[in-house]
């Protein structure tokens, strides 16, 4: 194996394909990334939950294939000059030669035959959908998904399409993030749930006027991300086991209260009462008559407050919540204006866009005693 590119270029690819790469996994084989040489360099990487494939044009002088730690190479392409670079294997010693100007290194290679084989996939009946777009969603609902490992199927993201939908689903049981999108072709209804962690290393990928094709099989999900007509990153992941929660029936089909509020307004209002916050303190809105009270009460450190006037006119309502939960759910809106739903102060609330109604964030107030 023997090739030339360039070293921003070199380090791109293998970035990418290191998001595999779970540094909790003791098996060291694991640790690495397979660089094979044949028509182009492809750079593969595993934990055995979810592979990556990263595909990029070389100078090649010679074919072959090397694993090698993934965490010292990408160390050394860091410290290396934007210049020429080749990489050379040795059969002789196992090393791999990284020549790059006047800076040489010789690093040890790991067992080619104990790396796991790519999975294979079949690409029939692809959702096609723009990057940006998905994304877009990703990014959306992601901030609503669990960190808790305890409940391993809410650090996942739903993903249902019922025949020209896809809507998107997250929750880790304090609030809920669900937003659709139209596709172009319709299909069978799915529902799976995909760990957020892979669509996190998607919507991470700086490509630009990309396409992405997604492969749907039995237990997992194969994700192609298009560029120019061209494959340049494959991502497959082991679909998430277990019953995600019903969110349909979550949520009301009318709520008592809707209040439009100006998205700037409150957003820059809860921002800046909620700058003494900590632990957890929650911020409490007063809706009353003609304005909304925006309050934080802190013992140890001080208080905080804030008013200004919206549209209502019913009785007086107070209502509190963690104030990053609901600085979350109004940036997740994209109109100028957003409705707030109240049914009670002990209740969920809805937040969605006045005119854009396929976003929607659902979340529960915290009752103060």
């Amino acid at each position: 194996m023997k090739f030339q590119t360039t070293r921003s270029e070199l380090l791109d690819a293998i970035l990418f394909s290191s998001k595999a790469i779970n540094p909790k996994i003791s098996s060291f084989i694991l640790s690495g990334v397979l660089l094979d040489v044949d028509t182009d360099l492809n750079i593969f990487s595993t934990d055995l939950e979810t592979s990556i494939k990263s595909t990029i044009k070389v100078k090649i002088e010679e074919k072959g294939k090397a694993v090698v730690p993934a965490k010292i190479l990408i160390n050394i392409l860091k410290s290396l000059n934007e210049s020429k670079i080749t990489l050379e294997f040795n059969k002789e010693t196992n090393q791999v030669l990284i020549s790059c100007e006047k800076a040489h290194f010789t690093l040890n290679t790991l067992s080619l035959e104990e790396y796991p084989a790519f999975p294979e996939t079949s690409v029939i009946n692809p959702i096609k959908i723009r990057l940006d777009k998905f994304k877009t969603l990703v990014s959306k609902v992601q901030r609503a998904v669990s960190q808790d490992e305890s409940r391993v199927i809410l650090t996942g993201i739903l993903m249902e399409i019922e025949k020209d939908r896809l809507t998107m689903v997250a929750t880790d049981s304090y609030r809920l993030a669900i937003i659709k999108e139209k596709l172009n072709t319709e299909m069978e209804e799915i529902k799976i749930v995909v760990p957020s962690r892979v669509l996190d290393s998607i919507i991470k990928n700086d490509f630009k006027k990309a396409s992405l094709e997604i492969i749907l099989e039995e237990n997992q999900i194969a994700f192609y991300l298009k560029k120019e007509e061209k494959i340049k990153n494959i991502i497959i992941s082991r679909l998430l086991s277990g019953k995600f929660p019903e969110y349909k029936q979550l949520l009301p089909e009318s709520m008592k209260h809707n209040i439009i509020i100006e998205k700037e307004k409150l957003l820059e209002v809860v921002r800046r009462i909620s700058s003494i916050a900590q632990d957890n303190i929650p911020i409490k809105l007063i809706i009353e008559k003609g304005k909304m009270i925006v309050t934080m009460d802190i013992k140890e450190i001080g208080s905080s407050s804030e008013n200004f006037e919206i549209s209502y006119g019913e009785e007086k309502m107070e209502i509190s919540f963690n104030p990053n939960f609901l600085i979350d759910g109004i940036m997740m809106m994209d109109d100028k204006n957003i409705i707030f739903s109240i049914e009670d102060p002990l209740k969920p609330v809805l937040l969605y866009s006045e005119k854009e109604k396929d976003m929607t964030y659902l979340l529960m107030p915290i009752r103060i005693s």
